[in-house]
């Protein structure tokens, strides 16, 4: 994968991934977003040069790209485009060796994984959460800044879990499921199901 990256996405979450990819010594190309509204405005210190150029550009030579957007639906459809996926991993992350991580995934500062957690492909590990040993994260889930995963949870592809939410041991969160911000998961969540409160309830 090369050091040099192209950020694709101009807003907010762009600029955390701009940051931890800075943090760990990688250099960004350039941005794009694909709303022609925000083209040559300035991100943290770099300009959006404009829309996502089309597959033919990628595929001109090897480029290594990072899609900075938090929507996990988005995030799979630009996944398509066939570019080379960098990590993105803090600095400050306390991650095992025997973590997988899969390409083009977020790991930010402060987060902490602990052994044998496997984290799939185009997912967001965001700012100080906590996923403990044995855990599975789907590809294009997103862990919400400081939740905390306990051990051997699953959280399914495209799962979303809201900030500062808990999941306890063994709970599986299905695919495109989302628990919200603060919410004690005692029980699995069903496939698309969305759950909030302490302990979480389906709503």
């Amino acid at each position: 994968m090369s050091s040099v990256v192209w950020i694709l996405g101009g807003g907010g979450h762009a600029k955390v991934a701009i940051a931890t990819l800075l943090s760990a010594g990688a250099s960004v190309a350039g941005v794009f977003d694909d709303d022609p509204e925000k083209k040559g405005r300035t991100l943290l210190d770099f300009t959006i040069a404009g829309v996502t150029p089309p597959a033919d550009w990628w595929q001109e030579e090897p480029r290594t790209a990072f899609i900075a957007i938090g929507n996990n639906e988005i995030r799979k459809k630009v996944s398509a485009l066939k570019a080379e996926w960098a990590v993105a991993r803090h600095e400050t992350a306390i991650v095992h060796p025997s973590v997988t991580i899969g390409a083009g995934t977020l790991v930010c500062a402060g987060v902490t994984i602990q052994p044998d957690v496997r984290i799939g492909r185009h997912a967001i590990v965001n700012t100080a959460c906590s996923i403990d040993h044995d855990n599975v994260v789907g590809d294009f889930a997103h862990i919400g800044p400081g939740a905390t995963l306990a051990g051997e949870v699953t959280v399914g592809e495209g799962a979303f879990v809201g900030a500062g939410a808990t999941v306890t041991p063994g709970i599986t969160v299905g695919d495109g499921a989302t628990v919200g911000a603060g919410a004690v998961v005692i029980r699995n969540v069903a496939p698309g199901a969305t759950v909030a409160g302490v302990p979480a309830r389906e709503i």
